[in-house]
């Protein structure tokens, strides 16, 4: 089967995954697993990991000589996910099936978590889990273009034949979220050229063109984040429903821009909407009326918008949000060792540094530091300085555990930190330490007492 044919069928599945057979038929028949279908017994489970889930998992499907590489099912007790769910269940089962890919569903079974468990380098205790979300609310386009890489009839063979590290290595390679990211960005910047250039011939001036296409075009990935969160009338389609709402009417062409989107950035989301506008339908207004205040500069309107009198026509409008519509946007915030396959909101930074130094001015603004810093470095740097201080009140002689402490991410990890320190009988000088460091020591995964 052509790619593209294997990428809309999978589309075709995902958008109607309720129960197990559309997922029977995406790995056993679409990329090409053996079917197993066989449970797998909770027995010596601990109770964590054994009451999270409603029914035995299923050994769901294999690839690779003697089926050595797991497909494995679990149907989660709660209708709601949580990762502190799927984690137990995930580090049991790896004991036996090393090399697996876990399907988790919600207990409804309209739900679900692909879940890819890459190994650091450096340590193979230490285990990053990467997701792909399918779901009623959730665009599949990136999720069906993940899955379709783990046809097993696409992976090269070797003289024994379809190896279980092979498979691995797919599967690592579908679950990367720098792919994701990358590939994001390269259809970012086509259209950022574009309406940097609309802008530049209208007004003679590619700085600002330049600078305003960059605020623009963030402004509006921003309201796909916003719109995530259901802070707008609950609508988390609320920009397709503004633009068909605005192309179902007997509009001005080429007004939405100026008429429609700068209502929704300078007025909803910097001071309450006033409920003019009578262009605005009805259900349009209760929204604007129901915008959050976000007062954070983005949405402030300033020397870029009101130097020139331009245009931003609906055709070009209407191509960065075609763009857009085309990725999942995820609020979720992800951890060193928990990553959504989507776009999140560190890509605005990324975008950001990776723009704003290409323009006339770059060097000037390179001197100025406008680099961006992603949040698993800004993680490591606050338990590096978490160490420190830690360090200066219970002895240098102690920084071995209190790395330890601070770093342990994973279950076992966390308890062996907690046992480590309780031989040393440091809880109860660390406990001395004010409440914000005490607060801290949980939120960066040290263990609770």
């Amino acid at each position: 089967m052509a790619r593209i044919e294997l990428q809309q069928s999978v589309l075709d599945l995902l958008k109607n995954l309720r129960g197990l057979e559309p997922l029977k038929k995406l790995f056993w028949s679409e990329l090409n697993y053996e079917r197993i279908n066989q449970p797998l017994s909770r027995r010596g489970w601990t109770d964590t990991a054994a009451s999270a889930l409603t029914e035995d998992p299923v050994l769901f499907a294999g690839g690779g000589e003697n089926n050595e590489f797991h497909v494995i099912y679990a149907r989660l007790a709660s209708d709601r996910f949580s990762l502190g769910q799927e984690r137990p269940v995930a580090s049991r089962l790896l004991r036996d099936h090393p090399y697996t890919l876990f399907v988790f569903s919600n207990s409804a079974q309209d739900r679900w978590h692909f879940i890819n468990i890459k190994y650091e380098m450096e340590t193979e205790k230490r285990r990053r889990f990467r997701r792909i979300t399918i779901g009623p609310e959730e665009r599949l386009r990136t999720a069906s273009e993940r899955l379709s890489l783990l046809d097993l009839g696409a992976i090269g063979r070797d003289l024994f034949g379809l190896s279980p590290l092979a498979i691995q290595e797919r599967h690592d390679e579908a679950f990367d979220v720098e792919a994701v990211t990358k590939q994001f960005f390269g259809e970012y910047r086509i259209v950022f050229d574009l309406l940097q250039q609309d802008l530049a011939k209208q007004t003679k001036d590619k700085s600002w063109a330049h600078d305003y296409a960059l605020q623009f075009l963030n402004r509006s990935m921003f309201l796909y984040f916003i719109q995530r969160k259901g802070w707008l009338g609950k609508d988390r389609e609320f920009l397709s429903t503004f633009w068909e709402s605005y192309r179902g009417m007997d509009q001005p062409a080429n007004s939405f821009v100026n008429k429609w989107i700068k209502v929704l950035f300078f007025e909803a989301f910097n001071r309450k909407f006033h409920g003019g506008h009578r262009h605005f339908p009805g259900k349009i207004k209760d929204t604007l009326s129901q915008a959050p205040f976000l007062n954070g500069g983005l949405f402030t309107e300033n020397e870029l918008d009101t130097k020139y009198d331009f245009l931003v026509t609906d055709n070009r409008f209407e191509q960065i949000f075609k763009f857009l519509e085309r990725y999942n946007f995820t609020i979720a915030e992800d951890s060193p060792l928990d990553q959504e396959v989507a776009v999140d909101p560190e890509v605005i930074g990324k975008v950001y540094e990776s723009l704003v130094n290409i323009s006339e001015e770059a060097d000037e603004r390179g001197d100025a530091g406008i680099f961006y810093t992603p949040r698993t470095e800004i993680d490591l740097m606050c338990r590096l300085a978490l160490v420190d201080n830690l360090s200066n009140h219970l002895g240098n002689e102690n920084r071995s555990l209190l790395y330890q402490l601070v770093f342990a991410l994973e279950p076992d990890e966390k308890a062996d930190a907690d046992k480590a320190f309780s031989d040393a009988k440091l809880w109860p000088s660390l406990n001395h330490r004010p409440i914000s460091l005490r607060r801290g020591r949980h939120g960066l995964g040290m263990p609770r007492r």
